[in-house]
């Protein structure tokens, strides 16, 4: 079955779900939905919707949606932001770190916020800490700094001649993974040094300043940013040889040699929870900001194969997709 025919067949059984007595009795709720994308909602943004269709909130019978979409274009954020929080939703939901804080900072408190970001919400400015946020702001960060660590050593274990480890990141993000990195590669005795790029012009001077060092592997910290270049950093690495590992399962499904991290659609899914409590009178502020529960190792095979690499069979059914 074709991707649109199977979205239509989903629409249709949303339509056929029967509310459950609490929804029938809720008011009827109006939901501002900041899309960084087009009018056709990604993988990770439909998982969310249909999630709410699952709890019984369902666009045109119990919720009202008014969309904004960026389509791509970080900078209109801020004026769409200001535009939904003009329409007065009693409720403001984003998928991304980058939306959800155009839409904190358009909300100046008054209309909680519910969303799912990859980076650090305390550094962002959006909450006081994880456990209370004690703002409008709450939700899920797919952030996972502590687990660099991890990524470090499955690439050793793929490519034991790993020796020296160039990684992309965007300074602009507020996470901390190249310090837990950096810790992951001092451990296996690799040597490890950052790249920034703060913006896609920036990639192919940093691309060309690993290839100046000497770099053998290439270790990309996940990102808005980095991940729209994810294409051009795989095929850079398979031109050049070098294995490529990051965090998100695009990043492998893009051409890199692996990715272990969250599951983004299946986290996604979690914030319809947080909307329905939220709904049903809870504040925010008072709800604990949530971490990913549910991790993949994604492996390339095809990847592999062009870099010359042997990955074990006992790799593989560790791993949860293979990419044939």
């Amino acid at each position: 079955m074709r991707r649109r025919e199977f979205i239509a067949v989903l629409g249709g059984a949303a339509a056929a779900i029967p509310l459950s007595p609490a929804a029938a009795q809720r008011r009827a709720v109006r939901i501002g939905w900041l899309v960084f994308g087009g009018a056709t909602l990604g993988p990770i943004d439909q998982s969310l919707k249909d999630a709410l269709a699952q709890r019984g909130l369902i666009e045109g019978r119990n919720i009202e949606i008014v969309h904004r979409h960026a389509n791509g274009i970080a900078a209109r954020l801020p004026e769409l932001a200001a535009e939904l929080v003009a329409q007065q939703p009693d409720l403001l939901l984003a998928v991304g770190g980058d939306v959800a804080k155009a839409l904190f900072d358009a909300s100046h408190g008054a209309i909680p916020i519910v969303a799912g970001i990859s980076d650090n919400p305390i550094r962002a400015g959006m909450a006081a800490s994880l456990a209370r946020p004690a703002t409008n702001f709450t939700g899920l960060t797919f952030l996972t700094d502590e687990m660099a660590a991890k990524r470090m050593e499955l690439l050793k274990e793929v490519a034991p001649d790993t020796r020296r480890v160039a990684a992309i990141f965007n300074p602009q993000h507020f996470d901390d993974e190249l310090t837990f990195a950096r810790r992951g590669a001092d451990s296996l005795g690799i040597a490890l040094t950052a790249y920034p790029i703060s913006n896609v012009a920036e990639l192919d001077v940093a691309l060309d300043a690993t290839r100046a060092s000497g770099a053998d592997s290439l270790f990309v910290i996940a990102s808005r940013l980095t991940n729209f270049v994810a294409a051009r950093i795989a095929r850079h690495g398979q031109e050049r040889r070098l294995p490529v590992i990051a965090s998100w399962r695009e990043f492998a499904a893009d051409g890199a040699l692996l990715s272990y991290g969250p599951s983004r659609i299946f986290e996604a899914k979690r914030l319809a929870g947080y909307v329905e409590k939220i709904i049903d009178g809870a504040k925010p502020a008072d709800l604990p900001i949530e971490q990913p529960v549910k991790f993949e190792l994604v492996v390339n095979l095809k990847t592999a194969r062009t870099l010359g690499l042997t990955i074990s069979p006992d790799f593989l059914l560790r791993a949860d997709e293979v990419i044939e």
